[in-house]
């Protein structure tokens, strides 16, 4: 999550750089987040069969939608790849999120623990 947040901030100045408008570069910034809401129930129903097989096949997405956003010259390169980031993270997160939950169900009475745990880890790496 830190290059999720870290990159944030510099994708208007990449976008300027390529000629995007400012409206154009809100629509790159949170289209991972509308994939994200789009994939979340099918990326959940993945990771309840095989949480492994969701968690990392996400990595991979991650990575190549990484690459596809540095190798942007355009519009719709660089949309399809922040799409791909957020397809990315959903299989990712509900991977993780379902082996951190199989992890706490082995101590109940830390589970609320280790949950708040990990969503700091999550905001610490956005922030920094």
């Amino acid at each position: 999550f830190i290059g999720v947040g870290a990159v944030i901030p510099t994708i208007p100045i990449y976008g300027q750089s390529i000629g995007l408008s400012s409206s154009a570069n809100g629509i790159v910034i949170s289209a991972p987040a509308v994939a994200l809401l789009l994939i979340s129930r099918t990326a959940g129903q993945t990771a309840d069969v095989t949480r492994k097989s969701a968690m990392l096949s996400g990595m991979a997405i991650i990575a190549l939608s990484d690459v596809g956003t540095a190798l942007s010259t355009s519009l719709p390169t660089l949309l399809l790849a922040r799409l791909g980031l957020g397809l990315g993270r959903g299989y990712a997160e509900a991977g993780e999120r379902g082996m951190l939950t199989d992890l706490a169900n082995r101590a109940p009475n830390l589970r609320g623990r280790a949950l708040a745990l990990q969503q700091a880890c999550v905001a610490l790496g956005i922030a920094v």
